[in-house]
């Protein structure tokens, strides 16, 4: 395992000269050579390893073999993204463990790295990297966010400017976002990784992706959850086929922003609540996303109406939205360029079903 994570956690706070640019030198011992060029990103960290291989994941600069120490892993709600099919990774310090005092949201170890990466057709795009650099969480540059855009050779990264982001990369029509806009959704959620958590991780993954199942095995949870074998936080026996597609949709397109930690829960979003509570699943009334919506109002270019509106989909804020591309109406706000239909559709259905 290459040795940036430890590099960055001593010298997060390393004085990089007054423009926040210079050059940080390799430490002792460190075989494997120093993230050379500091670059200019925010106020989270000094300096950013120039190309993905040197974040760790990968063996090789085209990362066709992924260091044996780091954990793939996939959640079994999918944040949509225009069409991209998408590979995660995550990587704990030795002898670390996650701590789930609280299940609704994991506090991850100082050095934790999570890796995601987005392919548009058969093309790689970008490859993302967030890295714990400071124990509380909601400490600013807390986590370091990085993206690395792969070359069209697909056997080189470079890292993407921390402002700017890359619109259109690789030739694909993906953006790559600005660091602002990785926070703008990360930071909505207080252990700031969204998709590898109790609820998403809870179901058999597929052969060599880790899974909930797999963590509690491995001893990666200070507290695991009971039963011994999953599901740990199964949906009540009377949500139907439509309910849970809709739940989950919700909770990993929505909830990151939608919930009751994040800056945008208040008055002026109705209080609504979209991401999952392992707390709040023993009926199908009181999960959140169904209190929160199903005879609540809520607002669509100005017009007031309710967010769900039981068999009438068209009148429903929530789809009103999703139709939408035109910003302030569209939700999400960031992050596509357009709709998903199997997401409208999985809304829809569950709208539609009878009371």
């Amino acid at each position: 395992m290459r040795s940036w994570g430890s590099v960055v956690i001593a010298l997060a706070l390393a004085a990089c000269g007054d423009d926040g640019k210079s050059v940080v030198d390799a430490p002792a011992g460190d075989s494997d050579g120093p993230c050379t060029t500091c670059v200019d990103t925010g106020v989270d960290a000094p300096f950013a390893p120039t190309t993905l291989a040197d974040t760790g994941l990968c063996a090789d600069a085209a990362c066709t073999t992924v260091q044996t120490d780091v954990r793939e892993y996939a959640p079994q709600y999918q944040l949509y993204a225009d069409g991209s099919t998408k590979r995660r990774w995550i990587w704990l310090p030795p002898g670390t463990t996650i701590d789930t005092t609280d299940m609704n949201h994991w506090k991850f170890p100082v050095g934790t790295k999570v890796w995601k990466e987005f392919t548009r057709g058969t093309v790689r795009v970008e490859t993302r990297f967030m890295t714990k650099l400071s124990s509380d969480d909601a400490a600013p540059g807390a986590w370091f966010y990085a993206s690395y855009e792969w070359n069209a050779a697909q056997n080189a990264t470079t890292l993407a400017s921390p402002q700017m982001g890359v619109p259109d990369a690789n030739g694909t029509q993906h953006d790559i976002p600005s660091r602002s806009n990785c926070r703008r959704c990360h930071e909505g959620v207080p252990g700031r990784v969204l998709g590898f958590q109790a609820i998403s991780l809870d179901f058999a993954a597929p052969a060599g992706q880790l899974d909930l199942a797999d963590a509690i095995a491995a001893n990666l949870l200070s507290a695991p959850p009971s039963p011994t074998n999953g599901p740990y936080f199964p949906f009540p026996a009377a949500a139907t086929v439509a309910d849970r597609t809709a739940f989950g949709y919700l909770h990993a397109n929505c909830g990151g922003c939608h919930n009751p930690q994040a800056p945008v829960y208040s008055a002026l979003t109705s209080n609504m609540s979209l991401r999952l509570d392992v707390t709040k699943l023993g009926t199908v009334a009181m999960i959140p996303a169904r209190a929160t919506t199903v005879g609540n109002n809520g607002t669509v270019s100005g017009m007031n109406g309710p967010i769900v509106a039981p068999g009438n989909p068209g009148g429903s804020v929530m789809i009103m939205r999703m139709n939408s591309l035109t910003f302030p109406t569209k939700m999400p706000e960031i992050g596509t360029e357009t709709t998903d239909p199997a997401g409208i559709a999985a809304i829809t259905a569950w709208i539609n079903q009878p009371p």
